[in-house]
C-alpha cells in the first residue's frame, strides 16, 4: 500500500513538472512570439524602411508620376517630353539615394533624393496616424518604450531637374539660321546683334553697313543638343567653334567671278585715269561715279580729291591690264576683290613711267549692279 502511494504521488510529481514544463515553454513560445511581431512592427515603423522601398521603386521603374509631371511643367521647346524623359531615366539609372533633410517635425520626415551627387528632388513621409498595430502599446511593458511603432506612408513628392539645363550659343552671320533638334531659332533667341567680323574690324569705321554677326542662346536643353547651322541659301554650314569668323567667307562661283571680273575692268581704268589727274577730275569723277556706292568711304575720298587734282601734271594714262585675282564673298551680297593693275603713265618733262597696283578693294552688289565702297593699296 505504501509503495502504490509513493508510485503515485512520484507520478504527480511528474506530472505537475511536465505541466510546469509545458507552461514555461507555452509562455516562453507567447513571449518570444509578442517580441518577434514587435520586431517586425518595429521595422515596419522605421522611415528608412519606407524610404528604402519608394528609392528602390524609383530605380526600377525610373519613373513615376510626379517626374512625368515635373517634365511637363518644364521649358523645353525643341525636345519632346519623351526626350527628356530618356535624359532623366539615363540620370537615375546611375543610382539614386536619399539624405534626410531638417525640418519636418512630430510624425513628419522630409528627405532628399540624389543622383551622382546632386539633389533632384523631395520626398515628404508621414506616420499612419490610424495604424492599428498587433501590438498594444498602450499597455506594459510596451507602454515603457518611447517610440512608436505605426508605419510611415509618402505624403508628397516634388522633383527639380533644372541641373540638367542646358545652354546653347553660337555666334553666326546674321543672315544664317541656327536650328536646334529641327526646329528653327527665332529673333527672341537673338542676345547680341552687331557683331563685327574679326577679319573686318578695320573697316566697319569707314563703311558700317557690312555683315555683321549676332549671338544665338538657347537655356532650355535638357541633355546636350548640337546646333544645325544653315547658311543663306538653306544649306547646312560646316560650322567649327575652334575656327575663326573666315570660315565663313565663301568663294565665289565662277558666273559671279566673271561679272566681278567685268566690274573691276571697267572700275580700276576709270579709277586710275581719274586719280592719275590725266583728265579733268569734275569729268573724271562722272566717269568714276557709275562704280561707287554713293556716300561711303571711297566715294567721299574720291569727291574730296577732286581739288587737288586739278594740279596733277600727267598727261596721258594707258592702262594695259587690270586682273581680278580672286574674289571672296562675305555674305549680304559683299565681296572682297583682290586686283592686280599695270598702268604707264605720261608726265611732260619726265616721260613715261610704268606702275604695278595691287589693291583690294570692297564691293557690293544689289540687283546685279556692282558698286565698289572700300579700297586699299597694298
Amino acid at each position: 500500500m505504501a509503495k502504490k502511494r509513493r508510485r503515485l504521488g512520484k507520478l504527480l510529481y511528474i506530472l505537475c513538472l511536465l505541466f510546469w514544463c509545458l507552461l514555461l515553454c507555452w509562455g516562453a513560445w507567447y513571449c518570444l512570439g509578442r517580441v518577434w511581431i514587435y520586431a517586425e512592427e518595429y521595422e515596419l515603423s522605421r522611415p528608412n524602411h519606407t524610404m528604402d522601398a519608394y528609392v528602390s521603386e524609383l530605380s526600377r521603374n525610373l519613373w513615376d508620376q510626379g517626374i512625368e509631371d515635373t517634365i511637363r511643367a518644364m521649358p523645353h521647346e525643341v525636345q519632346s517630353d519623351e526626350e527628356v524623359a530618356e535624359h532623366v531615366r539615363k540620370m537615375l539609372s546611375s543610382g539614386v539615394s536619399y539624405l534626410r533633410k531638417g525640418g519636418g517635425g512630430e510624425g513628419r520626415a522630409i528627405y532628399s533624393l540624389r543622383c551622382s551627387g546632386h539633389e533632384f528632388g523631395t520626398v515628404t513621409i508621414v506616420e499612419e496616424e490610424n495604424y492599428e498595430s498587433r501590438i498594444d502599446t498602450g499597455v506594459f511593458p510596451w507602454n515603457l518604450l518611447p517610440w512608436s511603432i505605426r508605419p510611415w506612408r509618402v505624403e508628397s513628392e516634388s522633383f527639380d531637374f533644372n541641373g540638367l539645363y542646358s545652354s546653347v550659343s553660337v555666334v553666326v552671320p546674321r543672315t544664317y539660321t541656327v536650328m536646334l533638334n529641327g526646329v528653327k531659332l527665332g529673333q527672341e533667341y537673338v542676345v547680341e546683334t552687331d557683331i563685327p567680323f574679326d577679319a573686318l574690324k578695320g573697316y566697319y569705321e569707314r563703311h558700317d553697313g557690312l555683315p555683321k554677326k549676332q549671338r544665338y542662346r538657347f537655356d532650355n536643353v535638357i541633355g546636350t543638343i548640337e546646333p544645325v547651322i544653315l547658311d543663306e541659301n538653306g544649306e547646312v554650314f560646316p560650322f567649327d567653334p575652334a575656327r575663326d569668323d573666315t570660315q565663313f567667307f565663301k568663294g565665289c562661283t565662277p558666273e559671279r567671278l566673271e561679272r566681278l571680273g567685268k566690274f573691276t575692268a571697267g572700275f580700276v581704268d576709270r579709277y586710275l585715269r581719274y586719280t592719275s589727274g590725266a583728265i579733268d577730275p569734275t569729268y573724271g569723277y562722272q566717269r568714276l561715279g557709275p562704280y561707287l556706292l554713293k556716300g561711303s568711304d571711297l566715294d567721299e575720298r574720291m569727291k574730296s580729291a577732286i581739288d587737288g587734282l586739278s594740279w596733277a601734271h600727267t598727261s596721258s594714262v594707258t592702262v594695259k591690264s587690270a586682273q581680278l585675282n580672286g574674289a571672296v564673298s562675305l555674305g549680304e551680297n559683299y565681296y572682297i576683290c583682290d586686283i592686280t593693275s599695270e598702268a604707264t603713265a605720261f608726265t611732260p618733262g619726265k616721260g613715261e613711267t610704268e606702275s604695278v597696283s595691287n589693291m583690294r578693294v570692297i564691293v557690293r552688289e544689289r540687283n546685279d549692279d556692282y558698286r565698289a565702297l572700300l579700297l586699299e593699296l597694298k
